[in-house]
């Protein structure tokens, strides 16, 4: 490597990369992704974009197109780190902290454990963030929060005592020990004790003995208060989540039949099968037949005395069979449910209107 490419990469780098996007995140790989590409599909449902997926299977884009196509997948980008980084937050521990904190929430996972309650949470994250931005705020707002939390003025706290603990020369569990005592008198008996640093770090000349033990003492005390206050707002944090939680499984009917899921069988899906960008194309484009439809129309023809019909019996002709092929493939494609499985549907229907002018 030559110096401009040496002094290129080292410029380079000071930069944002975005290019290219994490794996799994271009809009080749979206589309490719069954679930991803129902995600993408619902969100361009959700903006109004259903002329631009039209023209994204018809392979018909413009250059505008292509900058509204971008902005889109940055958007879905956007949404699904966002995500996963609330779903990452949603440990089996955490879980169980909070249903401890939370009786409503604690219903939930004693009906399926923590380990389900999870993966039917989960599954819904992402549909949520895509189609209700709102109801995911209210579910990721408390979650992130007791995460900050947690890595900011918690473990602070969580050092200072351990700090405490060592310039006293006690152990963290004496000291836990000692404040676990329910008794006051042996409680208080128990934290002089420590206080007295009976290690010897600290008895070093009888005139300053008592009033370092004096110190001690209330330093084990004020750091009993720090200690308490920390557990208190954590709960509070844990009761938060635990209630929006609650909310979103009970009043939300895909949470619940994701829960029922997971109540009825150890291998069931987390969720529904998603009708993906692929398999909306396969089954929807798949079962029109051109060939088949040229058939049909000779065979119609001969039933309804085609060739004697005058010009508007023709064209009335015509449009009878080309609706009714239209129906006939609406039927056939009745059971394919989805954003992707509507405009696939649409786009051979015209196809099907555009075969009317090579009916002879």
């Amino acid at each position: 490597m030559g110096i401009i490419d040496q002094f290129k990469k080292t410029k380079d780098a000071t930069k944002e990369q975005t290019i290219p996007p994490p794996r799994g995140h271009t809009l080749a790989e979206i589309l490719q992704d069954k679930s991803n590409s129902h995600l993408f599909g619902r969100l361009l449902e959700r903006d109004g974009h259903e002329d631009l997926a039209q023209k994204l299977i018809k392979g018909k884009l413009e250059k505008e197109d292509l900058e509204l196509l971008e902005e889109v997948r940055l958007k879905f980008s956007e949404k699904i780190t966002q995500s996963e980084r609330i779903e990452a937050l949603l440990t089996e521990e955490n879980v169980v902290e909070i249903a401890r904190n939370h009786p409503d929430f604690a219903k939930i996972i004693n009906l399926v454990g923590p380990k389900k309650a999870i993966k039917a949470i989960r599954s819904q994250l992402k549909e949520i963030c895509i189609t209700d931005e709102y109801r995911f705020s209210a579910i990721a707002d408390p979650i992130e929060a007791h995460d900050s939390y947690k890595k900011g003025a918690y473990k602070e706290t969580n050092e200072k005592v351990e700090k405490m603990c060592r310039d006293n020369n006690i152990s963290p569990q004496e000291y836990l020990d000692a404040l676990a005592i329910e008794d006051p008198k042996e409680k208080e008996k128990a934290l002089k004790k420590l206080a007295k640093g009976q290690h010897g770090k600290f008895i070093t000349a009888c005139n300053v003995v008592f009033g370092k033990e004096r110190r001690n003492l209330r330093d084990l005390k004020d750091y009993e208060a720090l200690l308490e206050n920390s557990v208190t707002e954590l709960d509070s944090y844990r009761d938060d989540i635990g209630s929006t939680l609650f909310l979103s499984i009970s009043g939300n009917d895909d949470m619940r039949d994701a829960l029922s899921r997971e109540l009825l069988s150890e291998s069931a899906p987390a969720t529904e099968p998603k009708n993906g960008f692929g398999d909306a194309k396969k089954e929807t484009v798949g079962a029109f037949n051109e060939k088949d439809f040229d058939r049909n129309w000779e065979a119609y023809k001969a039933r309804m005395s085609y060739d004697t019909s005058t010009d508007s019996e023709r064209d009335y002709i015509k449009d009878t069979f080309v609706d009714s092929q239209k129906e006939a493939h609406k039927k056939k494609n009745a059971k394919s449910k989805g954003f992707w499985a509507s405009i696939f549907s649409t786009f051979i229907e015209g196809k099907i209107d555009s075969k009317r002018e090579t009916l002879g």
